[in-house]
């Protein structure tokens, strides 16, 4: 399986660090991370990235819907959602940005390999 460069958006530290050390343990490249959307696309600008995992919910004015749409019209890059969300409202515009996965949080290391390895191939 490739190695995968993934970029992490969580303002959540203690989820941010759990997500990091399982992407790790799978062998995977962490290539940078952010708690809010101004930070994330600041970021993503100028960097190789295989894959954006995004909370719904982040810090500021946008949330990571704003960064999938962001990512859709910019960057044409894979992205995933892992979010705590539970509002069918919320999850439907989620899901009208086509991300390449949902995650529900807290995120199992059984989905998150199955998620990569589709990324990956």
């Amino acid at each position: 399986m490739q190695k995968l460069y993934i970029y992490i958006v969580e303002d959540n530290p203690l989820i941010a660090y759990a997500l990091k050390s399982m992407i790790l343990k799978m062998g995977h490249n962490i290539c940078g991370s952010a708690e809010c959307y101004d930070e994330a696309v600041k970021d993503l600008k100028g960097m190789h990235v295989d894959l954006v995992i995004t909370d719904i919910m982040l810090k500021g004015r946008e949330s990571g819907i704003d960064l999938a749409h962001y990512i859709n019209r910019n960057l044409h890059i894979p992205f995933v959602f892992q979010s705590s969300v539970t509002s069918i409202e919320m999850i439907d515009l989620a899901n009208q940005t086509h991300p390449n996965a949902f995650l529900p949080k807290p995120v199992s290391k059984t989905e998150m390999i199955k998620v990569l390895a589709e990324i990956a191939a």
